[in-house]
């Protein structure tokens, strides 16, 4: 009996031991830790897989495996990496097709929002940024200030970002060289050029912004060599084609010029930058066609409405005919929109000037100059507006700087010839004048103030010869040299050749009332009442309220 309970008891001790190995291993088996593990085994399993399918078959695997929280997590991520990539393709497409920096940095933004270490959108959304800066860079009209050359420097730290990120991509090099073309550094940036063309021989962009930098070294033929490379490339270029419009149009060969713009607005109707030159075209044609050039400003607009070199061009298109008015409100809303907008400053001025508002010219090329201090022609155009105000002491230290700081404009030497014979010194004043016609020998303004001393002098014959150089040169306004070569003319007892000019320009559809006047008076001197008539009556049309009618109708009835 002992033996038969000895082994009894053996055999319980191995069932018990038995028992608790059997639920030690269980416990183990199902332990939080042990479960996480397993678990993270069987996602990683899984994610591969969904990662390689994307289906909805790999979801139902993970079902089968108990992970239905786990497939609404990869689901979920799935829809996040997708909506991220939908964000950063509208950011390419708003970038490359409508060159819009502003909103496609708001979609690659939201596309790092959700997901903040992808590598093509933090490489993409460096580019954007580099490439926003330098197009403002490119549009400046005047030096840098510092806040701009630091923007500079942060798209150069944007190019190194891209090179450390990828050398191997073209676009850090293409960054870097765009920067550098802005900042005139075109040795440095040939460089960056030619080694993002390196990298990508088929990358068009590359090949196109070389060819800018060859046209703004004024390498014209080679520029466009370049630009008809590019576009082997990609025949639907709307940069290779607007550059080429850029080019031909500033070599004057508008047809071309019109017929690349023409395609690139094919390519993309909304391309602003093409539109304003086509502007520009029918602004510099023979016969200006100033309706047709409003229409591709204003389309300019339409497009980009902060575009104040469109403003600017709506300016231009009124002050070309004369309604200054209007021209100056055009100009106010490109300053507007841009306070540092020097060419605005310039124009506005020069508006102003033509409306006889010569305080308000001043304040305006003084506020071009406080921009740029070393612009010659400001300091020349402030100083025509102190010879006209009767301030010689004002026009002549502007009139040295612009000299100082360019010495090859005719009209600097010119107005000092002006100024010097308005303080009574006549021999700087003739060397001065000499000197602007040594510059431009068909300088009629030059011509014309050579006459008035070759007159003061006494010098008759010497006045004529300068003053009807001066009139046979002019192609705008002739009126002005022929105003006083006729005085001269008279009196030396010309008044037959006078009167012959006069009547000419006349015929011609000339106006202006000062001339008018004279010509009818010396159309009465040589007994030409009949034209004397017709000059008076346009008279009234023009200036029905001028206290000259009165005389002329007392001299009509003589």
């Amino acid at each position: 009996m002992e033996t038969d309970g000895a082994d009894n008891n053996s055999d319980l001790q191995r069932l018990i031991s038995a028992q608790t190995a059997s639920l030690d291993r269980l416990a183990a088996h199902f332990a939080p830790e042990k479960i996480e593990e397993q678990e993270a085994r069987r996602f990683k399993t899984l994610g591969k897989l969904l990662l390689r399918s994307g289906s909805l078959t790999a979801l139902c695997i993970t079902g089968l495996f108990g992970a239905w929280e786990f497939a609404i997590y990869v689901k979920d991520s799935w829809e996040i990496r997708q909506s991220a990539s939908n964000y950063a393709n509208v950011a390419v497409r708003l970038y490359y097709d409508e060159n819009n920096t502003t909103v496609s940095k708001e979609f690659i933004s939201k596309a790092l929002k959700l997901h903040p270490d992808n590598a093509e959108y933090l490489y993409l959304d460096s580019y954007i940024d580099g490439m926003s800066e330098v197009r403002l860079l490119f549009n400046l009209d005047r030096p840098y200030t510092a806040a701009e050359l630091n923007a500079a420097h942060r798209a150069l730290a944007k190019a190194i970002l891209l090179e450390q990120q990828d050398s191997s991509k073209p676009e850090a090099f293409i960054l870097r060289g765009q920067i550098y073309t802005a900042l005139k550094d075109y040795t440095r940036a040939i460089k960056a050029l030619d080694r993002a063309i390196e990298i990508g021989p088929d990358n068009d962009f590359a090949i196109m912004r070389l060819g800018v930098l060859k046209y703004l070294q004024k390498d014209s033929e080679l520029a466009i060599s370049l630009f008809n490379q590019s576009l082997k490339i990609n025949p639907n270029s709307k940069w290779a084609f607007l550059w080429k419009g850029i080019v031909f149009s500033d070599s004057r060969k508008l047809e071309e010029a019109r017929t690349n713009l023409e395609r690139a607005i094919a390519i993309d109707p909304r391309f602003d930058l093409a539109l304003y030159n086509l502007g520009w075209i029918e602004l510099k044609k023979k016969k200006k066609n100033y309706s047709q050039a409003e229409k591709y400003f204003r389309k300019a607009l339409s497009v980009n409405p902060s575009y104040k070199e469109a403003f600017y061009g709506l300016g231009m298109v009124y002050g070309y005919q004369n309604q200054y008015k209007i021209a100056h409100d055009y100009l106010n809303k490109a300053l507007e929109l841009d306070q540092q907008f020097l060419t605005a400053w310039k124009w506005r001025g020069i508006v102003s000037y033509e409306m006889k508002n010569y305080s308000d010219a001043v304040s305006d090329f003084s506020a071009g100059l406080k921009l740029d201090p070393t612009n010659a022609d400001l300091f020349v155009r402030r100083a025509r507006v102190a010879i006209l105000t009767g301030q010689n002491a004002k026009a002549l230290p502007d009139l040295l700087l612009a000299k100082k700081f360019d010495n090859s404009n005719p009209r600097t030497f010119l107005y000092l010839g002006q100024v010097y014979n308005n303080l009574g010194q006549l021999k700087p004043a003739t060397d001065s004048i000499a000197a602007a016609l040594k510059i431009n020998p068909s300088y009629p303004e030059a011509h014309a103030a050579m006459g008035q001393i070759f007159e003061q002098k006494g010098n008759i014959t010497g006045a004529i010869k300068s003053l009807q150089k001066a009139y046979d040169l002019s192609r705008y306004r002739k009126e002005r040299f022929a105003v006083p070569l006729t005085r001269v003319l008279r009196r030396n007892g010309q008044q037959d050749f006078a009167f012959e000019i006069l009547r000419s320009l006349f015929e011609e559809g000339n106006r202006d009332l000062e001339f008018l006047v004279l010509a009818f008076n010396i159309g009465l001197e040589m007994n030409e009442i009949s034209i004397a008539k017709r000059i008076f009556e346009e008279y009234v049309k023009i200036a029905p309220g001028s206290k000259k009618i009165i005389e002329m109708k007392a001299a009509l009835k003589k």
